[in-house]
């Protein structure tokens, strides 16, 4: 049998069994079911829609509205009106009333995916709505009650833009109640692997093709590459690699050159053992942690207990190293 036919969902749409995501799993189904905002972090293309979505379909909420609204781009009267709706005439361009994203959630789940690109005026009227969760339409004087679950997400660095100013404190904090980190695709191992068959199924599929699995030299090309656009970047380079080729196999040679140039290095660039043998600090106390925390299956208070260092000291640390790369 071979590694894509082994291939299955593990949890709801997501893909993958390494510790990492098992820690996400954990997460999603122990806050599931609590209506206090999420923030989700990570890089583009981890999955934050996904995992919006995850927190929604395992909670009390799943059969009511999931609605996603993307602040990117939105300003001025575009962004209240999105989020809050407007009545006719209340700005120049209103010719119609209009629902906004939380009057269209209402009974279900609001995600706001990149929401540290709301503007600043926009940002001041959310933290309101979060104290009771009452808002007017623009143009109305008229007080709605709103019954939803506030998700949202961004790839910012958020120590940088609360520095500089450019997301209010005190609406992160209101918004930060449950955090949840995504792992970029290059800290979740073999899960590439899992991945990259259920989207080469997908695409060969959908292309009438007839690709079913990867060399073993295409697969530790997989495994070796850092994937800087992350899950994303591997579902744009399958799409091409199946559009491009024919056969059942994916072979190493019909990766892009980006994939495979540092895959297989030779042996003068190497290097010496000695300087491979010698890690920083920080770098050997999180493989003892990470490793305790395997062997605990995961449970991060009885890996704290077995190093004599206090749960809170693990999660500052996994803090640390997501925030520094």
């Amino acid at each position: 049998m071979t590694h894509g036919q082994k291939l299955k969902n593990t949890f709801g749409r997501f893909i993958g069994v390494s510790l990492t995501m098992q820690e996400l799993y954990r997460q999603i189904e122990k806050f599931a079911v609590s209506d206090a905002p999420v923030l989700i972090t990570g890089e583009s293309g981890t999955g934050k829609e996904i995992c919006a979505q995850s927190f929604h379909s395992y909670s009390d909420r799943n059969h009511q509205p999931f609605i996603p609204l993307n602040c990117a781009g939105l300003d001025g009267h575009m962004a209240d009106s999105a989020l809050f709706g407007h009545v006719k005439g209340a700005f120049t361009g209103a010719h119609r009333t209009r629902k906004g994203a939380i009057a269209r959630a209402q009974g279900g789940t609001l995600f706001l995916d990149e929401v540290f690109d709301m503007p600043l005026l926009t940002q001041a009227k959310l933290l309101r709505f979060c104290q009771d969760y009452s808002y007017r339409k623009l143009g109305c004087d008229r007080l709605e009650q709103a019954d939803i679950r506030l998700i949202c997400a961004t790839n910012k660095n958020l120590k940088k833009n609360l520095k500089a100013n450019r997301f209010r404190e005190d609406l992160y904090y209101r918004l930060n109640t449950i955090p949840v980190h995504m792992p970029p695709l290059r800290e979740r191992g073999e899960d590439v692997l899992d991945i990259a068959h259920f989207y080469l199924h997908e695409y060969a599929k959908a292309q009438n093709k007839a690709f079913c699995d990867f060399s073993h030299q295409a697969q530790e090309c997989l495994l070796r590459y850092p994937w800087p656009g992350n899950i994303r970047e591997l579902q744009n380079i399958l799409q091409y690699v199946v559009s491009g080729n024919e056969g059942q196999i994916i072979t190493a040679d019909m990766l892009p050159g980006i994939i495979t140039k540092n895959a297989f290095l030779p042996e003068e660039n190497v290097q010496p053992e000695k300087t491979k043998a010698i890690l920083p600090l920080w770098q050997i106390e999180k493989n003892v942690i990470e490793n305790a925390i395997h062997l605990c299956n995961g449970n991060i208070t009885e890996a704290a207990t077995l190093l004599d260092i206090a749960p809170s000291t693990i999660y500052r640390k996994k803090q640390s190293w997501e925030e520094n790369g």
